[in-house]
């Protein structure tokens, strides 16, 4: 049976589409460099300039804010100590009169003025006074705060350093890829070519077209994921980065620090911690409170020197609000007596109250909870720890691993080469091998990527 063979072509047709192929290359060899020499004039952004633009993120300027409050706060609660001085006074009048005594004679009373003007000043002298609680809460109120703006910052800083990393990546897949197109391209081509000569069958140009659809594909990705990087950092640090090209590369080699310090840290200050530990010096304040109104007798002290009258200097003090109190008040006008000394005493005592002991129980149970929580608290601040520690070691392995697979790709890009130059081998095995160590290069860079942003989140477990 004969075998039917296609049509000879005319040299005129072969030499044309030779022609339209070098021209094809010409012309995307042309538009790279082209596009490389664009990219060298676009703005460049390094690490290091994203990470300065960190004071300038919204939540880092509110965390700083709500440490200048409480810092102030804390300034007031301590220069005040419960420290009050007030000033007072009074006056009066009283219009004469006559009036007829027992004899009938008539007794005349002359118009009188009174008054008097003082000064008071009080202050939290016991422990327990509300001024000295006050300065404890407001101090634990601005450890909270400065807790709140190291997380704040330092995830902030991780953002800035995925999103950065991220662009960094994107940008060798975009590269990656464009090459990788480049490569399919070029096989369709010669796939056709030899289609049109005969010397390949229909199955092998589809092959060929598909490889082109699929690199196409992941080149489309590939500048998706730029875009998406591009756009996030820029909302982070709230600034235009159209057309930017990222410059900085992660390190190239990592070390761990010491676990034990970490740990150490973050039972002690992070920012869960903190917020247990005074959620349970609260706790044990309002049971010291509560104790105090069940078992101290509520007792007020005075003492007066001065007129009869009224005025003087006078002392006071108040046990169980802890307050002590001193002052001098000058009479006014007429009538004051003799400076004389008093002094008084009050106070009670609840003896019997069911609803007392039921408020110092409810007290003493809100304290072994906050305790609880506070266990619950650094434990699982330790377990945070120990657990990035050990992905931080798995990223470094990892690390180890893709630098093998860059120096196995580059022995088969040489190995290709050699054949090449010995005649045994082909310009498209040499591209391939090259491809495969663009690959490798790019998923060292991606393995350093996650390393360095795994060692990141084990430095900010800390927070």
């Amino acid at each position: 049976m004969s075998r039917c063979q296609p049509p000879p072509r005319s040299s005129g047709a072969i030499q044309l589409r030779t022609l339209t192929l070098g021209l094809f290359l010409l012309s995307a060899t042309g538009l790279a460099q082209t596009g490389s020499a664009q990219t060298g004039a676009l703005p460049t952004l390094t690490l290091e300039d994203a990470l300065a633009r960190l004071t300038q993120a919204p939540s880092v300027t509110a965390s700083r804010l709500s440490v200048q409050v409480a810092q102030q706060n804390y300034e007031a609660a301590r220069s005040a100590l419960g420290l009050s001085v007030s000033v007072n006074g009074s006056a009066g009048y009283s219009g004469g009169f006559a009036s007829t005594a027992a004899d009938g004679s008539t007794v005349n009373t002359a118009s009188s003025l009174s008054g008097s003007a003082g000064v008071q000043i009080n202050l939290g002298l016991l422990p327990w006074a509300s001024s000295q609680t006050a300065l404890q809460a407001s101090a634990r109120s601005l450890a909270l705060a400065e807790a709140r703006l190291g997380e704040t910052q330092a995830s902030t800083r991780l953002n800035v350093y995925s999103q950065y990393l991220a662009a960094v990546v994107a940008t060798q897949d975009v590269a990656l890829a464009n090459q990788t197109l480049a490569f399919r391209q070029r096989q369709q081509a010669v796939a056709q070519a030899q289609a049109d000569l005969g010397n390949a069958t229909p199955q092998s140009v589809l092959s060929a077209g598909a490889d082109v659809l699929t690199a196409q594909a992941s080149a489309l990705n590939a500048a998706a994921d730029l875009d998406a990087a591009r756009r996030n950092l820029s909302a982070l640090l709230n600034v235009d980065l159209t057309g930017t090209v990222f410059s900085s590369q992660p390190p190239v080699s990592f070390t761990l620090p010491d676990l034990a310090a970490l740990v150490t840290r973050a039972r002690t200050s992070s920012r869960a911690v903190v917020q247990a530990r005074n959620d349970l010096a609260d706790a044990q304040d309002t049971l010291n409170t509560q104790q105090r109104d069940a078992n101290l007798p509520t007792l007020n002290a005075s003492l007066r020197y001065g007129p009869s009258g009224s005025g003087g200097l006078s002392a006071n003090l108040n046990v169980k609000d802890g307050t002590a109190g001193v002052g001098y008040t000058l009479p006014l006008g007429t009538g004051a007596g003799a400076d004389r000394l008093s002094a008084s005493l009050t106070g009670s005592y609840v003896v019997y109250s069911p609803s007392v002991r039921a408020q110092v129980s409810a007290a003493q149970a809100n304290v072994t909870g906050a305790q609880l929580s506070l266990n619950t608290a650094q434990s699982d601040a330790e377990l945070n720890v120990r657990t990035r520690y050990s992905a931080a070691q798995t990223a470094t392995i990892n690390l180890r691993t893709s630098e093998t697979q860059v120096q196995v790709a580059q022995a088969g890009l040489d190995a290709a080469g050699l054949r090449l130059s010995a005649g045994t081998g082909t310009q498209d095995e040499v591209t391939a091998a090259q491809i495969s160590l663009v690959q490798a290069q790019r998923n060292l860079v991606q393995a350093r990527s996650t390393a360095q942003q795994a060692l990141l989140q084990l430095e900010n477990s800390v927070y």
